[in-house]
């Protein structure tokens, strides 16, 4: 999840959803802050974002 805030930051959109992705797959538990984590505004608007809150159990 750390990694994939950092890539966001950078603007490298791929990298950060396939680190949530990956953080998905582990089950870590920071998911909970995925809909609310400032850091990941960038990503809110890439369908495969949203996908990710979809399974994650967030309403979109």
């Amino acid at each position: 999840y750390h990694i994939a805030t950092i890539y966001a930051g950078l603007g490298d959109k791929d990298r950060a959803l396939k680190w949530l992705d990956t953080a998905y797959n582990d089950r870590q538990n920071l998911l909970i802050f995925l809909k609310h984590d400032a850091r990941l505004d960038n990503l809110r608007g890439d369908p495969r974002f949203q996908d990710l809150l979809r399974r994650v159990g967030f309403s979109q």
